[in-house]
């Protein structure tokens, strides 16, 4: 499970990163690095 979280917040970072809005990096970022702080947590992401 927390393979699969990691995964889904990695997959893909630099594309999206260059393809959102510049006002909602901040919130991916954030998710990622929820999930890196958290590994054994199930964060909720808005990916």
């Amino acid at each position: 499970m927390v393979d699969e979280e990691l995964s889904s917040a990695l997959r893909d970072l630099p594309g999206r990163a260059l393809s959102v809005p510049v006002e909602e990096r901040q919130a991916l970022f954030r998710n990622v690095s929820a999930v890196l702080r958290n590994p054994g947590k199930q964060s909720r992401l808005l990916l």
